[in-house]
């Protein structure tokens, strides 16, 4: 009970901060009185794990069934926060804020068993060892990457440090004994964070669970993997699917589409078949084979065919099934904006600029539009 007022301030903060943020739409909603329940979405991007769940916990109300989160064990270490908000980096650098992460309800899972940031070995080898030398530690082609400065694990953890740490490095780059050492750690962590879990749900918790792990780059689904075969004979399955609509506005669009999972098809299908369909995928796929100047009315009649022969059981946005031309014409202003087009007259032409300010590990997101419509279609 002392822990309720914590996580009921963090929902709203979270809602508010990310329906203000970014336009979220979603459609279903969970059973208030639920038994054990697993929430199986695909991933994209790093908002959703905090915006669904909050929008869900308002939706049910339910205190007594609180919705856990399958988290990275990195936020679980110091500087997590501070490599987010960076104007905050001054006062979250050495912050570890697991303990609040864990009253609101997040639960830790390590999912980067091969490469992680500098810093997070740093924080397993000080926990074991205290401080030594980095020569000790890694291999030269590791070490290559740091700063002159960067002698030992504690400069590793210090704030004078906190952007050469993010350094990513595989544990092939530690030498032995630690590398042995470290190996064992993971797997006895990982076994650790899967029983937690188990037991967790066991109890009747509900979880929302990416088992992607990481969110794609390319728009295509990778394989679902990590906790989801210990779960999945455990708990009622309900799936997620979610889209992003990036060309209809500079303020992100989040759509997203819950229901329950059915027991005859694999869930990767599944949760493919539920995104919904909007205009940014269905220009995209236009795009994609086109590469000639064009005007919006040719734009607007590519999506609007497009449409016409979409297979009847996929869920298509709303607002693009009531204005598809207002729709498209939106988007192509949108991605003018973004340097993706450029017009001259009345026709536009596509420009060498594809990547999107809200997805950072993606260079194409016309191709990546291209292939998350792609892989909808064939489910």
């Amino acid at each position: 009970m002392w822990v309720q007022p914590l996580r009921w301030l963090a929902v709203a903060c979270v809602a508010s901060y990310y329906s203000l943020r970014y336009r979220v739409r979603g459609w279903g909603r969970l059973p208030r009185r639920r038994g054990p329940t697993l929430v199986v979405a695909n991933h994209q991007h790093e908002i959703e794990s905090p915006t669904i769940v909050a929008l869900l916990a308002e939706q049910t109300f339910a205190w007594r069934y609180p919705i856990f989160t399958v988290s990275s064990r990195r936020m679980w270490e110091p500087g997590f926060l501070a490599e987010r908000i960076p104007w905050l980096r001054f006062a979250l650098q050495n912050a570890n804020l697991g303990w609040l992460f864990s009253a609101i309800g997040m639960q830790p899972i390590e999912n980067e068993l091969h490469a992680r940031p500098l810093a997070s070995l740093a924080f397993t080898l000080r926990a074991m060892h205290g401080d030594l030398p980095l020569a000790d530690v890694f291999r030269e082609r590791a070490l290559a990457l740091l700063p002159a400065g960067m002698a030992t694990i504690a400069d590793a953890l210090a704030p004078a440090h906190f952007e050469a740490a993010r350094t990513v490095v595989t544990l092939s780059d530690v030498v032995e004994p630690y590398r042995h050492e470290l190996l064992a750690s993971t797997r006895d962590q990982l076994e650790a964070d899967l029983q937690n879990f188990e037991a967790i749900q066991r109890d009747g918790a509900t979880i929302f669970l990416m088992p992607e792990g990481f969110y794609t780059g390319d728009g295509k689904m990778q394989r679902l993997r990590g906790v989801l075969p210990r779960l999945e004979p455990l708990a009622r399955i309900w799936i997620a699917g979610i889209s992003y609509d990036p060309f209809a506005s500079r303020r992100l669009p989040m759509l997203y589409r819950l229901r329950e999972a059915a027991v005859d098809a694999p869930l990767d299908a599944q949760l493919k078949r539920t995104r919904p369909v909007t205009t940014s995928a269905l220009l995209a796929t236009w795009l994609s084979g086109h590469s000639e100047s064009f005007s919006d009315r040719e734009a607007v009649e590519a999506v609007q065919r497009q449409l016409a022969e979409l297979p009847p059981a996929l869920f298509v946005d709303p607002e693009l099934r009531g204005d598809p031309a207002g729709r498209v014409r939106r988007a192509l202003a949108t991605m003018e904006s973004l340097g993706m087009l450029a017009r001259t007259g009345n026709l536009y032409a596509q420009t060498s600029t594809r990547c999107h300010p809200d997805f950072p590990r993606t260079p194409d997101m016309i191709a990546y539009q291209n292939n998350f419509h792609a892989e909808t279609l064939s489910s």
